[in-house]
């Protein structure tokens, strides 16, 4: 059996580059899905795809395997090491299920073929996606708080 962690060390914390993956996927995701929204809104009322948004959806699809190994990576070391510690946990839940429900109603929307279920999972989808930037930031001010508190 391991020793307890130490908070004080704050083992849980991420590196630099794994803050700008986090950022930079997150910010890429969401702002590709708000021109995707965007897109499909213009297309509804003039019955034809702006000529970018085909270019949105496929930048958006391809950010899906990295987002996935970021979320698998958070899953194994940022989020297993919070949960020990007791940190941030009412924040990091609300993190880490709108992360899954956003990699499950996107692949549902890949891959689900009932024409029924779409508008469920697009709406889901858009939620997920217009909560995550609150989420994390009241993710990273609950560890800014978290902080100040174990440190004095």
């Amino acid at each position: 059996m391991s020793d307890p962690l130490d908070p004080a060390t704050r083992p849980s914390r991420l590196s630099l580059v794994v803050h700008l993956a986090v950022v930079v996927l997150l910010a890429a995701s969401f702002l590709s899905g708000v021109f995707i929204w965007w897109g499909q809104t213009i297309q509804s009322r003039e019955l034809e795809p702006p000529g970018w948004l085909r270019g949105c959806l496929v930048a958006h699809g391809c950010l899906n395997p990295f987002l996935c190994g970021l979320f698998g990576y958070l899953c194994c070391q940022h989020i297993r090491i919070g949960w020990a510690l007791r940190a941030n946990l009412a924040t990091g839940i609300v993190m880490e299920a709108l992360f899954a429900a956003l990699i499950l109603s996107g692949v549902g929307l890949y891959y689900a073929g009932a024409e029924e279920w779409r508008t469920g999972l697009v709406w889901a989808h858009r939620i997920c996606g217009l909560l995550i930037p609150a989420g994390l930031g009241a993710h990273w001010i609950a560890a800014v708080r978290w902080v100040e508190k174990i440190s004095k």
